[in-house]
């Protein structure tokens, strides 16, 4: 026992004697902030009038700090929220240890100065790690910025640098450049952010920046591409794509690339005569973006799981977007703002908050698109602000019509919601078809002064058909999913599949060009649907076409099969697999059966034979 007492009596003076040789600082903390005062040890100097200070915010309100000086901040820890509102340079000892740290909230340097200088900096856990607003002619460099939600972000601050950074590991943007032109970015790597890189703004010249091809996000080269003409760019002429931008170009294909991760998957800002195709945008801010431009034409894209638009045209006239994906967008499948004399037509826009988003845009045609599924209160179609549009033959479940307030005036978008033969189908219209012709007998009130004279009872699908070198729509009103759409010349017949969840009436009426019958031989076609000959209810003709009205009982959907009969189904398979393993498990080996390799045998459940 004296022993032990003796032991802890000599360490403990051990203890003391090397704290008494080393003094430690034990610097206490208030709320998760380092006292700076202690820990900086007046280690920021003005290096113009030699002054020290114990904090950077500190050093640059002294009043004998002036525009033009430079302020050295050593090593250490800065736990400081700091504006820079004089033309200061800001330069840390050690870029990899001179860390400015936000706590986890706020701006972390906030720039409001022209030829402001920020370099060698570790700037790290806030809301905002460096923003420049109205901030022209100041220079990141050599910076390293990590955690929080925003890293660079350049406001109203033209004419500024942004070189050799490191920005990785925010929850939003990484960088964002928004109306600040002549921007020059060189050597910057972008990495693992929500939305790594992306340039926005008002007027060309915002737009107008020298970012080459040093610039990474995730490893690939960011294609910002200004002045270009008559170019494809595809994953053989621009291998790896880590952003691409097209700025005042005219006659460019962009197609078949895989693009994500950024605040536009592909930008297009005052460009022309131009189109997008096969491209699939997932995980942007918008997938496709198309600014100030005209006469573009977006077809075949898959832009799912973005978080505002999956595809957004600003401004942007006599454009066209057909036949995208634009499913699972956090705002809107596809939006028109300001967009004049457009056309959206046969896509496939479902899970979005607005499927379909029209602001501000006049003269456009919105038809055959498929909008039937919204996020819960969301819409089919949203209409703001916009006139003389025509939408028609669209599949949607409701719409909102923003009603606008001028004067103490109430405006009412007007727009023409059929093409005063064939209107659009509604799920939730009630109304009845007594003459059987597809289309109910009653309008379908989109809202005030807005009405589809002409619902549809059903889906509106068309398909174009091949006959001696010439091409024919045939169009078909139905209630049922329709496939295996097929023209029989020889045969002079026309079948397909009509399915459903359950063998439910189904209907179809059917558009045939008159120009069609006369092509064929005998001028007659017969009908078979799901195999079968249909009852014809009615039939009859106009100056373009010829009209059947079919009934059938519909066809079951394999997708109809319950997912909980194939987990059944699943489970009593595995039920039996185990009572079957656990019987042959627990028999005997047979006489004449010789368990060789014990370790083995039990590893593989089985036994060799002698």
């Amino acid at each position: 026992m004296r022993r032990k007492a003796l032991m802890l009596m000599l360490a403990f003076s051990l203890l003391f004697s090397v704290l008494l040789v080393f003094p430690f600082s034990f610097e206490r903390s208030y709320n998760g902030q380092t006292n700076a005062t202690q820990q900086n040890n007046f280690r920021v100097r003005n290096l113009n009038t030699g002054k020290t200070y114990s904090a950077i915010q500190e050093a640059i309100n002294a009043p004998e700090t002036l525009d033009g000086h430079e302020i050295f901040v050593a090593a250490g820890i800065y736990y400081e929220h700091v504006t820079v509102n004089k033309s200061l340079s800001l330069v840390g000892e050690d870029r990899s240890a001179t860390i400015i740290d936000g706590n986890g909230k706020g701006k972390i340097v906030y720039v409001t100065a022209d030829n402001v200088e920020i370099r060698n900096l570790t700037i790290q856990n806030g809301t905002f790690g460096l923003w420049l607003d109205n901030s022209n002619n100041s220079k990141i460099v050599s910076n390293t910025l990590q955690d929080g939600s925003y890293g660079i972000r350049l406001y109203n601050s033209r004419n500024s640098e942004v070189n050799r950074n490191k920005i990785y590991g925010y929850t939003w943007f990484g960088v964002e450049i928004k109306a600040s032109g002549n921007t020059t970015l060189r050597d910057n790597t972008i990495v693992d952010n929500k939305y790594n890189f992306g340039v926005n703004g008002n007027s060309q010249f915002d737009f107008i920046n020298d970012i080459d091809v040093s610039n990474t996000v995730n490893g690939k080269p960011i294609h910002y591409l200004i002045n270009q003409h008559n170019t494809t760019i595809d994953a053989f002429t621009f291998q790896e794509i880590g952003y691409l931008g097209l700025v005042d170009s005219t006659n460019i294909k962009v197609k078949n690339l895989n693009v994500q991760d950024n605040k536009q998957g592909i930008l297009f800002a005052f460009t022309r005569d131009s189109s997008i195709s096969n491209v699939d945008a997932k995980n942007n801010w918008n997938g496709i973006y198309v600014a100030y431009s005209s006469n573009i034409s977006l077809s075949g894209n898959n832009a799912n799981n973005n978080f505002d638009y999956g595809i957004k045209f600003f401004n942007s006239s006599c454009s066209t977007a057909s036949e995208n994906n634009v499913d699972n967008n956090g705002w809107a499948g596809i939006g028109l703002f300001k967009s004049p004399n457009s056309t959206v037509d046969r896509n496939e826009a479902n899970f979005n908050t607005y499927n379909l988003h029209i602001v501000y845009t006049n003269n456009s045609v919105i038809t055959r698109n498929n909008a039937l599924i919204v996020k819960p209160n969301g819409y089919s179609i949203a209409v703001y602000y916009s006139h003389n549009n025509i939408i028609y033959h669209n599949t949607f479940v409701n719409s909102r019509l923003h009603i606008e307030t001028r004067n103490e005036t109430r405006f009412t978008p007007r727009n023409s919601w059929d093409n005063g033969l064939e209107g659009n189908y509604w799920s939730l219209y009630r109304g009845v078809d007594a003459d059987q012709d597809g289309i109910g007998d009653a309008v379908y009130t989109v809202g005030k002064d807005n009405v589809d004279k002409h619902p549809l009872m059903g889906k509106f699908i068309d398909f174009n058909v091949t006959l001696e070198g010439k091409t024919y729509s045939i169009t078909i009103i139905s209630n049922s999913t329709i496939s295996q759409f097929q023209l029989s010349p020889d045969d002079a017949r026309i079948s397909f599949m009509a399915t459903e969840e359950n063998e439910t009436m189904g209907f179809s009426r059917i558009a045939v060009p008159n120009t069609l019958l006369q092509n064929l031989h005998g001028g007659n076609l017969s009908f078979l649907i799901n195999g079968e000959h249909p009852g014809l209810k009615r039939k009859w003709t106009d100056e373009t076409n010829t009209y059947l009205y079919f009934s059938y009982v519909n066809s079951v959907s394999k997708s109809a099969i319950s997912p909980w009969l194939i987990v059944a189904v699943a489970s009593v398979f595995l039920i039996v697999f185990v009572l079957v393993f656990l019987v042959l498990k627990k028999k005997k080996p047979k006489e004449g059966w010789i368990a060789k390799d014990t370790a083995s045998q039990k590893r593989m459940g089985m036994c060799t034979y002698a």
